[in-house]
This record gives C-alpha cells, sequence and structure tokens, in this order.
C-alpha cells in the first residue's frame, strides 16, 4: 500500500510539475502577445497620423490646382470678362461657405 501511495504521490507530482511548465509558457507567451499588441497599436497611430498628414497635403493641392486652373481660364480674357470670371467664382464660393454653415 505505501508503494502505491509513493507512485500516486510521483505522479501528482509529475502532473503539477506538467502544470507549471505549460502555466509558465503560457504567462510567457502572454507577456510576448502584449508586448506585440504595444507595437501593434503604436504603428496604427502612426499610420493614423501619416493618413491625416497625406490627407492634408492631398486637400492643399486640390485647392492649388483649382488655383491653378482658375488662373488659366482668365488667361487671354479681356478685362470685363476675367471680371466676370472672378465674380462667378466668388459666387460659387459664397454658397460653398453657407452650405458648409449648415
Amino acid at each position: 500500500m505505501l508503494v502505491k501511495n509513493c507512485e500516486f504521490m510521483d505522479e501528482i507530482t509529475l502532473a503539477l510539475e506538467n502544470i507549471e511548465y505549460k502555466l509558465r509558457k503560457l504567462i510567457e507567451r502572454n507577456r510576448h502577445l502584449l508586448h506585440r499588441i504595444a507595437e501593434l497599436e503604436k504603428l496604427n497611430e502612426q499610420l493614423h497620423d501619416e493618413i491625416r498628414l497625406k490627407t492634408d497635403g492631398n486637400a492643399r493641392l486640390r485647392e492649388e490646382l483649382i488655383a491653378v486652373k482658375s488662373a488659366k481660364s482668365l488667361e487671354g480674357m479681356d478685362k470685363s470678362m476675367a471680371k466676370q470670371k472672378i465674380n462667378e467664382l466668388l459666387r460659387e464660393i459664397e454658397k460653398s461657405t453657407v452650405l458648409l454653415n449648415r
């Protein structure tokens, strides 16, 4: 009976050691994953910042393009036609401003 108790205790000890080993592995894996999550969150924020910068740059380039197109459309016109075109553009800007303020 004593031999059976010793064998049973050895089995329990082995099982506990196996559980402890697996637990240590899980804890280490968890630490690794938490570190990776932090890295990915930092990268995600950097990419969002980059998108914001590129979107702002894109908006500025669109504004410049509109200005260049407007300037080219005025080339070769006489003064009265140019003034008329400028007034049309100003009316469009005012309408856009009104819509934006709603």
